[in-house]
């Protein structure tokens, strides 16, 4: 018999360490201690890095290369990685790595302990050998290349000799930082602070200051001063600079750079208010990394992989390996690595354990990497030192760690969430002990839902799918109905792929926590499923209403099409009988449109009240016509019990009974209508509703009927005039997100604009109801931030996107910082730089403040400034597929100055076309 290895080569925990550091030994040491196998995640990832020392090593090109491995919890993502820095160590000792393993969404956090990685020699030597590389990049434009290949070798052993070249004038030192200050401007927009500090990094007194400058440390007002720079970095976008100069520094320094970021899912969470910047700031180092010939490696689980934009993904493109649960061949690989590493061996053995003991293995640990691991040194331990590994070993060992359900566990739990569901099932289990459950409906059934012991291996499918595919298409008809299939533990993946494509739902009970999550979805989705012989009445009625909402609809645009094409016919043909002149002065163009934005405005309040009149006539009617239904209800009552009474005595038996049989009905339909009227209650009906002030009154007469779910929109409007905004926050929130009426709204969000909760606290709920088209929300954001003057500025409300922070520099004119994030690519960045957001003395601040005239023309061009204009409109868009602008939202109380701001872009775009006419002209 072979002996066991002598000791247990397992590791207690499933996985190694991977500490957040750049040292070349520590890789090495991890290499030698730690067994990898070479599954297909980590043969993956060895062949990017393959890839990226090849062309990196190409002068012509210095490719750069971007990757992401994504998987559940425990596969072995880290472990990957950690093999692949390992490999590239090997491979080029040059390189420089870094490991950074997120924990929070604080970009600024992360990129401190990132950065802190590399020691101050390491950046002082990166930061000579770029002037070095850039030193022989002007002696090679003046020279050629052999001077270029001269410079470059006297400085590659003592990079320090840089400044011999400088001394010597064989290079000039101007033209080289000149030289400098450009690539940094490329790449950080705090260019000359990044290029400072390095110069700094260069002098032994500044040294360790600019060195924990560069960190994200924080320095003295003194040091910042000295240095040049405007204090400790803490903004993400500056962080970003840092993070894009740091890789142009060592990839033009001649090494390497890969930069592995670990866990994205906690830098991007799903309920995280930062996800947005930080997703944005995520595409800006995918693009600029390997731009800069970096390694850029991403490691995620599943969940955040699905959430990733589309564009982002497709960056990624063939850069991505999904690492799956293992295959029984990967374990046996798996675990002959560990015990090869434990002692010399029979090549790839793994005894002690047995066949048996490896797929029970797998089931107890549902293929996880991490969990196969564990179990397979408590199993190694439960052995020692004699006993074969074996099936029953391996199950008494895994009790403790182990949490997947046996059948007959999980056919348990099944049967007890159906029945909780009110689903009515019929349960059948086979002679060979597998278990199935089928939903009866009227005449086929509903569901059924099949369960299965583990399945290893590809030609268990067949096994797995020939219950399934047999009751698939049962009884009359053959209809196919909805399968499920549930496995206890362990699914191959191949064969999982196989199941899915055959089989509606599956789901493999693998002890993990967000199996009874899905289990309950999976039960959800059967209960909501409607019988097969239901009449789609309720349904056809509401699809009906909807069609006929939309011809309505589409009538009027095509009314309102054949007048616009009159309009533009008419115009069209004056304007060409009339000479070409110059554009009109601004005074009379800006009355006319100051008069077209009252008129809009009026036209949306008339719109609005016509919807909330027609809204309460519409319930006043159907609250008259159900009165009139009682009263025939009840008269009829009243009339069949007289009839029965007075003939009771000449009529026979069955006529009797037949009498009182219907008054019974009358009386039960009366009772039943009489219920409906009452829920359908409504207050004042006549009262008269001509104005707003109108509606206010009768709102505060009905105060004590207010009711947010009322059918009468007077209650839901005296509800949100009386609620606490404070201790009924919540309600109102929820209120608005459900209520039909564009004024209801508006009063509900007047309503929650009086709260103690400042903007920067209420930012959840404006982006959950901006996702519900709901934009009266803004009303909770356009207010000012009160806080105290130490503060810092609240991140969420600098997280914001750039046309919600034009809403912040609006109602916050003495404190711009507030809406100060991150510049985009977006038209409100020229707002919010007229705001003075980007400083006061920016051109569009000037001119804004102080007026066209006191500033040169400002050269924007003219697609911008419209773009900006369009952002900020009170007019409704022509095209339906446009947004309008902000200034659409007339309830805002900010509209005066969103009104000033865009009558400030559509002046300056005048401004463009005066000039354009004059230059004709001359």
């Amino acid at each position: 018999m072979l002996e066991h290895p002598a000791r247990n080569p397992f590791p207690a925990r499933g996985i190694s360490s991977a500490e957040e550091t750049s040292l070349a030994e520590f890789l090495r040491d991890w290499s030698r201690r730690t067994p990898t196998a070479i599954l297909p995640g980590v043969r993956e990832a060895q062949r990017w890095a393959t890839d990226y020392l090849r062309g990196f090593a190409d002068d012509r090109t210095r490719d750069g290369g971007l990757a992401c491995l994504y998987g559940a919890h425990g596969v072995g993502k880290t472990h990957a990685a950690r093999h692949m820095m390992a490999f590239v160590n090997d491979a080029d000792p040059r390189a420089v790595q870094l490991y950074l393993r997120f924990q929070e969404d604080d970009f600024v956090a992360e990129y401190r302990r990132l950065v802190s990685q590399l020691s101050q020699d390491l950046l002082t030597d990166l930061s000579l050998r770029y002037l070095g590389t850039l030193a022989g990049d002007r002696a090679g434009h003046a020279d050629g290349p052999a001077s270029r290949g001269a410079v470059l070798s006297a400085v590659g052993d003592d990079p320090a000799r840089v400044y011999d070249l400088f001394g010597t004038h064989q290079v000039e030192a101007g033209e080289v930082l000149e030289e400098q200050a450009k690539e940094i401007a490329a790449v950080a927009g705090s260019g000359p602070e990044f290029q400072r500090a390095l110069s700094f990094l260069l002098r032994p007194e500044f040294a360790g200051v600019a060195y924990d400058w560069l960190c994200g440390r924080p320095i003295s007002p003194d040091a910042a001063r000295a240095l040049g720079v405007s204090g400790q970095i803490d903004d993400p976008l500056t962080c970003r600079y840092g993070l894009q100069l740091l890789t142009r520094l060592v990839t033009r320094s001649g090494r390497p750079f890969v930069l592995v970021l670990d866990q994205c899912e906690k830098f991007l969470p799903p309920d995280g208010s930062s996800v947005t910047a930080n997703i944005g700031l995520l595409q800006s180092l995918v693009e600029v990394i390997p731009q800069a010939s970096g390694l850029l490696l991403l490691v995620s689980n599943d969940t955040l992989w699905d959430r990733l934009p589309p564009d982002l993904r497709q960056r990624i493109g063939t850069g991505a390996c999904h690492m799956l649960p293992l295959t029984p061949d990967e374990a046996r690989l798996v675990l002959g690595a560990y015990i090869s590493a434990a002692g010399p061996g029979p090549g790839e053995s793994i005894w002690p354990f047995t066949d048996s003991g490896l797929l029970e293995l797998l089931r107890h640990s549902g293929g996880n990497l991490r969990l196969l691991l564990q179990l397979s040194w408590a199993s190694f331990e439960a052995a020692w030192p004699v006993s074969v590994i074996d099936a029953e070993l391996v199950t008494s060992a895994s009790a403790r760690h182990s949490h997947s359900p046996s059948l007959a566990e999980l056919a348990m739990l099944v049967e007890t969430r159906l029945l909780a569901a009110g689903l009515t099932i019929e349960r059948t289990e086979t002679v060979d002990g597998g278990v199935s459950f089928h939903l009866p409906d009227r005449r086929e059934p509903r569901a059924l839902v099949k369960l299965s012991e583990a399945v290893f291996f590809d030609d268990e499918i067949a096994n797995a799918l020939q219950t399934v595919t047999q009751t698939r298409h049962v009884r009359t008809g053959g209809r196919p109905v909805f399968t499920a299939l549930l496995a206890t533990g362990y699914v191959s993946p191949p064969v999982l792929t196989g199941l899915r494509g055959a089989v509606h739902v599956v789901l493999v009970a693998d002890g993990s926590p967000g199996f009874p999550g899905r289990l309950d979805e999976l039960v959800e989705r059967i209960a909501a499923m409607p019988p097969k012989d239901e009449e789609p009445g309720a349904f056809d009625d509401t699809l009906r209403a909807i069609v006929e909402h939309l011809e309505e609809l589409n009538s009027e645009r095509r009314a309102e099409m054949m007048i616009l094409t009159r309009n533009l016919t008419a115009v069209s043909e004056r304007l060409e009988h009339q000479a070409p002149k110059a554009p009109p002065e601004w005074p009379p163009k800006r009355a006319e449109l100051v008069g077209r934005i009252a008129e809009a405005r009026a036209a949306r309040a008339a719109a609005d009240w016509a919807e909330f009149r027609n809204a309460r006539a519409e319930v006043v009617r159907e609250r008259s016509s159900r009165l009139r239904m009682l009263a025939a209800a009840v008269i009829a009552a009243v009339v069949t019990t007289a009839a029965a009474l007075a003939t009771v005595s000449l009529m026979s038996i069955q006529l009797t009974v037949a009498l009182f049989a219907g008054t019974a009905v009358a009386a039960t339909a009366a009772w039943f209508l009489w219920r409906r009227f009452a829920a359908f209650d409504v207050r004042r009906a006549n009262a008269p509703l001509e104005s707003r002030r109108d509606l206010d009154q009768l709102a505060r007469e009905l105060r004590e009927y207010a009711d947010p779910r009322s059918a009468d929109p007077v209650g839901r409007y005296a509800h949100a005039l009386s609620e606490d905004p404070d201790s009924g926050y919540r309600a109102l929130t929820e209120a608005m997100l459900v209520e039909p009426l564009a004024l209801v709204r508006q009063a509900i969000g007047r309503r929650l604009a009086v709260s103690e909760r400042s903007p920067a606290d209420c930012v959840a709920e404006v982006q959950r109801g901006l996702r519900e088209r709901i934009p009266e929300v803004l009303l909770l954001l356009a207010r000012g931030q009160r806080r105290a003057e130490s503060d810092r500025p609240p991140r969420v409300l600098r997280d914001l996107p750039p046309e919600l922070r034009v809403l912040v520099a609006i109602a916050n004119p003495g404190s711009p910082e507030l809406a100060d994030g991150a510049v985009s690519k977006h038209p409100a960045e020229a707002a919010l730089a007229a705001l003075g957001v980007r400083g006061s003395r920016h051109p569009l601040a000037r001119a804004f403040r102080d007026g066209m005239a006191e500033v040169v023309p400002i050269e924007i061009p003219s697609n911008e400034l419209r773009a900006t204009a369009r952002l900020l409109s009170p007019l409704e868009q022509e095209s339906p597929l446009e947004q309008d602008g902000l200034g659409t939202y007339d309830w805002l109380p900010l509209v005066a100055e969103i009104d000033e701001l865009y009558l400030f872009f559509e002046k300056l775009l005048h401004h463009q076309e005066e000039i354009r006419s004059n230059r004709g002209k001359s």
